[in-house]
């Protein structure tokens, strides 16, 4: 077993730092907090991609920031704006409270469960975008709260989208005043750091090595999601688990990525003519325990698989076709590197959608089947 903490690799997990989102946390309390602590109401909208660690800080910050009564929700929870703040009711101390209650009931009681804490509140709603777009007279009345009912409560609207596109003018200027900030995707290293912490974290100690940290990172890139990448740690860990392995290996994560994202089907392996199954082969052969191959290394082993199968190259051009064919059709990655000072560039050629095994079987199968 390598898995000695599964809750580090569980995606509602906040770690005790936050990596790479301080200009995200110290925007928030400058913007919010400090002006809160004077009874200055502010909204914000935080959006960004998914997997860009809003949620994340978003319970950092309700963990963290004790002299404040901060409030998480998630509107997917709620039929309707008027839920939600009930629910925010039941967690400040109403044990119950009537569906119709109005909203000026609403915040008096929020007004009173305020003067007893001596804390002013955060309201934060997770996956706003539903109420941005259809609950207008709510959101007037929670974001103008301080205004209309002197309520000292400041709200973070979390959304995927900058609300912005779902606004007229006349909606900005009704809604208030509120600013925003976007959390910006991961980069490869940030999530390698990411995915290095929670190794560190969640696994036992050697179990995975830094090959493997860093060809998680690369897998998770395009999408600049460290929920993606922290999954590919997950179901790799446990397809290693499965094998009764001791050790991470890149098929293992090949393996996952095939569970989360597939994109090499049958369909597509179908569509190949032999001369393209045959360079797939090679790519195979090279890719065996490695994240990345170089083209060197497919053209001395088509020589092998021509032989072997009886499949024809006259020119190494027509394998080089080949391959764009393969990257073109999403099978293979291909990217090109520098090779250093004056030295010119290479080009390397990856697999991540499905372990190196189980695709050279079908292409065998294929080439014999042709």
């Amino acid at each position: 077993m390598i898995v000695r903490n599964p809750d580090a690799l569980d995606f509602s997990y906040v770690p005790q730092r936050l990596r790479f989102r301080d200009t995200q946390i110290d925007t928030i309390r400058k913007v919010m907090l400090e002006p809160l602590r004077s009874g200055i109401s502010a909204n914000l909208v935080a959006f960004g991609d998914s997997g860009t660690g809003k949620t994340s800080t978003m319970k950092y910050l309700a963990r963290e920031e004790k002299s404040f009564t901060i409030a998480y929700e998630n509107a997917l929870s709620f039929t309707n704006l008027r839920a939600l703040l009930l629910d925010v009711m039941y967690r400040v101390g109403k044990v119950s409270a009537a569906r119709n209650l109005s909203y000026s009931d609403i915040f008096r009681f929020l007004n009173r469960a305020i003067d007893k804490s001596g804390k002013n509140m955060v309201v934060i709603i997770d996956e706003a975008t539903n109420l941005i777009k259809f609950e207008r007279d709510g959101l007037y009345n929670l974001l103008r709260a301080r205004e209309i009912y002197s309520t000292p409560v400041s709200t973070i609207l979390v959304s995927m989208e900058d609300p912005s596109i779902y606004m007229t003018e006349r909606d900005r200027k009704s809604l208030g005043v509120f600013s925003s900030i976007l959390f910006n995707r991961y980069s490869e290293e940030e999530l390698t750091t990411i995915i290095e912490e929670r190794a560190r974290l969640a696994l036992v100690q050697g179990s995975v090595d830094s090959d493997v940290k860093r060809y998680i990172g690369h897998v998770a890139q395009p999408f600049g999601s460290a929920r993606v990448a922290i999954e590919l740690l997950q179901k790799s860990a446990y397809v290693c688990e499965y094998r009764n392995g001791t050790e991470l290996s890149i098929e293992d994560v090949r393996a996952a990525q095939s569970m989360i994202n597939p994109y090499v089907t049958e369909s597509k392996l179908n569509e190949l003519d032999p001369l393209d199954l045959a360079v797939l082969l090679s790519i195979c052969h090279c890719l065996v325990d490695e994240p990345s191959t170089s083209m060197s290394c497919v053209l001395d082993g088509m020589r092998v698989i021509s032989e072997q199968y009886g499949i024809p190259v006259r020119e190494n051009t027509a394998i080089y076709r080949a391959v764009k064919r393969l990257e073109n059709l999403g099978i293979v990655e291909g990217r090109v590197i520098g090779r250093g000072d004056r030295q010119g560039v290479s080009k390397l050629i990856g697999i991540n959608d499905i372990p190196i095994s189980v695709l050279q079987e079908k292409v065998e199968a294929l080439i014999r089947r042709n």
